[in-house]
């Protein structure tokens, strides 16, 4: 549920709320780090993105861009642009 609301909040570009969401989804709920990890980097939080991915690489040390494909229906451009920019911000390339 968290999680569902960070994203809705990430795709509005409200990231700060993101962030919040996506941390009460719990420290082990892959997707919600990644969330938190996207959102709080494209908020200028550039310490605390870092910390989100290096959690996110103690869940998953073999973590890419490629796992995260399709977990998410990204319909809309604009949805795509934002998804891409927050990867290529925390170091996942597409």
């Amino acid at each position: 549920v968290h999680n569902g609301i960070a994203l809705s909040h990430f795709f509005a570009g409200n990231y700060e709320q993101a962030a919040a969401a996506a941390e009460k989804a719990g420290p082990n709920y892959i997707p919600a780090v990644l969330t938190a990890a996207l959102s709080l980097s494209l908020a200028g939080r550039t310490e605390e993105s870092n910390k989100a991915m290096a959690r996110l690489r103690e869940l998953d040390p073999s973590v890419s861009t490629i796992k995260f494909v399709g977990l998410w229906p990204l319909r809309r451009p604009e949805d795509v642009v934002r998804f891409s920019e927050g990867l290529r911000k925390v170091g996942l390339s597409e």
